[in-house]
Order: structure tokens, then sequence, then C-alpha cells
């Protein structure tokens, strides 16, 4: 199993635009799905997990931990991605903590599962990660992710990675429909390629890029553990 290191950013609010179209509130939310959903994707994991981004360059995946702070958005470094309180995702550009880092040669949607193997084959984590009071904590439940605050992962109007409520902010546009992919990694409908965009300091997780500024990414799922 391997270990790796998360280390806690913090950042300053990025709020998230909304628009008209999308969730209303007072509406179900749970059906806000993509259309398609992945292969052979699992739709519910029984024990909690964080996501550690692999940027994705040719066919080199570079691996990062993700990591939350209060607010529940995530943020991500070099080395970790972390969660504000207001849900986001996003990460630093640089760290003071040098941190080892593992490379794996993969290719988006890389692994392919039979049909038939789909039903019997388990969800297994390869890699694990030091969790601390920054960390993002997931559950993955009938395609429908919560925090350790029990808010939803969402993609917000602005296409950005969030998490909020429950329910999910006014103009969100997908709630639901994110599971786990043969490989490891988490998608959402049948995309498992998402995008790490820089806002400053930080990187913000998006699932498509919104410029020149942005990467693609994989999310892989890790176990974390008390270091």
């Amino acid at each position: 199993m391997q270990l790796k290191n998360v280390a806690l950013v913090s950042a300053a609010f990025l709020a998230s635009s909304v628009c008209a179209d999308g969730y209303t509130p007072g509406q179900e939310w749970s059906t806000l799905t993509p259309t398609a959903t992945y292969k052979c994707g699992v739709t519910e994991y029984a024990s909690s997990f964080g996501i550690a981004v692999q940027t994705i360059t040719s066919s080199v995946v570079k691996r990062d931990a993700v990591s939350q702070i209060g607010d529940g958005q995530l943020q991500a470094t070099t080395t970790a991605v972390s969660q504000i309180s207001d849900g986001q995702p996003q990460a630093t550009t640089a760290t003071s903590q040098a941190l080892s880092e593992s490379t794996t040669t993969l290719s988006p949607s890389s692994v392919t599962v039979s049909d038939s193997a789909c039903a019997t084959q388990p969800v297994t984590l390869d890699s694990s990660s030091c969790k601390n009071s920054g960390t993002l904590t997931i559950q993955l439940k009938d395609g429908v992710l919560t925090d350790a605050k029990g808010r939803i992962g969402s993609i917000v109007a602005n296409r950005q990675f969030q998490f909020d409520g429950p329910p999910p902010q006014a103009g969100a546009i997908y709630a639901a429909g994110w599971s786990i992919t043969p490989a490891g990694n988490l998608a959402l409908g049948d995309n498992d390629v998402f995008y790490q965009c820089l806002s400053g300091n930080f990187y913000n997780l998006y699932d498509q890029s919104i410029g020149e500024q942005c990467h693609p990414i994989h999310l892989e799922l890790v176990n974390l553990v008390d270091c």
C-alpha cells in the first residue's frame, strides 16, 4: 500500500457565480444527473475516502493529494488539495513542505472491464494519505457525494466542483451521478477527467476546462489514515 503525504492548505473564499438555469431551491436535486453513466462504475462505497489529484500530461499522471478546509471548498497544492469552509476544492501553486510524489503511466479511462465482470469486481483503493483537520473526507452513496459535514458534492453554475447544503446551491448543474471507475478514479456520468484551473495562488477544480489556465486531471480515491 502506497502512503501519500497530505499538506493542509488554506485559501480565501472564491465565490461561485449563480445563474437562472440549473437547480432551483425547493426542487428535487437528486435528479440533477448527467444522461450517461460510466461503464462498470460503482455508485456506492462502504467507507469514507479522500481524493488525490493525478495531473495528466500526455501519458504521465502525477498524483497529488486532495484536502478540505472549513467552509467546504476544495483546495489543491502541488502536493495536496484541501477544502475551505464554503465547499470549494482549491489548490495552491507552491508549498514550503517537501513531499514525495509518484508517477505512473495512465491514459484517461485506460482500464477496460468486461460487462460480465462489473457485478463481481470489488472496489480496491491501492493508495493511502495522511488525514489531518483540513483533509477532504468523502462518502459515496447511491451516486451522491457528501463531505464530513453532510454537504452535497455538486457541479455549480460556473462548472466548479463544490460542496454545499444540503440542498446544493441555486443554479447547480449536477448533484448526483457520481461513481468510482474500475481504475479507482472519481467519475461524473461517463466522464473521469476533471480540470484544475489556476486562480491566483490556488487551483480550483472543474468538470470542464474554462480557459488556458486549466489542466486535465484524474481524481484518484485514496484511503485516509491517521499519521
